[in-house]
């Protein structure tokens, strides 16, 4: 019995402790204003109704995604240990393939009036980020740290993202993705993603460091209350051992 008193004392202990040294974080999700895919072979079409995105690059295929974010809803500050991931629900792909996602600095479409044609006119960046597609029903994540940081620091109150095919690899590089418009709530939830991970969010660059040393010091400390409630323990097992053994 005093054994198991014993152990369930550590593991109590140890449970406090590592919550004590957890980092501080937290997320943020939000949903496109605007989803839609251009396809350079259809380039007058619009698909902004559809449930579904196509990003492809094959024979007769072309297709770009396009998806706009509203930034006011953004609740935090972003700071050097934030995160910022575009996330999407992948149902379909035809042979595995890289897509890359980049910042599209034109904001003034909408799903109605987005077409192959108009898009090309829009200036695109580098890619920040490239993921390699090969697996259906899983979420896929491009990092674009940089640029939402960038544009929130230039004052856009929205950005657009594009995701392409950056290379074939084999066959026919084409894969589907959950789109906002869906029938039900259930569905809903494979909606494209933007999510902002959050770091240390009550503080700055320089209080990282302290940050760092009172996590330090909380580890010390909780394995030292660790080590003293063993020896304490211990001792008051031996203390007891002794008296059992004067009685007898």
């Amino acid at each position: 019995m005093k054994h198991k008193f014993l152990l369930r004392t550590v593991l109590f202990i140890l449970f406090v402790s590592s919550s004590l040294t957890a980092n501080a974080s937290d997320a943020e999700t939000i949903i496109p204003l605007a989803d839609t895919y251009v396809d350079a072979f259809s380039f007058d079409s619009i698909h902004g109704q559809e449930d579904y995105l196509e990003v492809s690059d094959y024979v007769s295929g072309l297709s770009t995604i396009v998806l706009m974010f509203d930034l006011s809803k953004v609740s935090h500050v972003l700071n050097a240990s934030s995160e910022v991931k575009l996330r999407l629900y992948c149902f379909y792909v035809a042979s595995p393939h890289i897509v890359g996602v980049h910042w599209c600095v034109n904001n003034t479409w909408n799903e109605e009036n987005l077409t192959s044609l108009l898009f090309s006119g829009y200036y695109r960046t580098n890619p920040e980020d490239v993921v390699k597609v090969d697996f259906i029903d899983t979420w896929y994540e491009w990092k674009v740290t940089n640029f939402i940081s960038k544009a929130i620091e230039e004052n856009y109150e929205k950005i657009t993202l594009a995701l392409e095919v950056k290379d074939p690899l084999e066959g026919s590089a084409r894969s589907f993705y959950a789109s906002k418009d869906q029938a039900t709530q259930e569905m809903r939830e494979y909606s494209p993603q933007l999510t902002f991970i959050y770091l240390d969010t009550k503080t700055d660059s320089l209080d990282t460091k302290t940050n760092s040393l009172d996590t330090i010091i909380k580890v010390a400390f909780g394995l030292a209350v660790t080590g003293a409630v063993i020896f304490l323990a211990y001792k008051l097992s031996k203390k007891n051992s002794r008296k059992r053994r004067q009685r007898a």
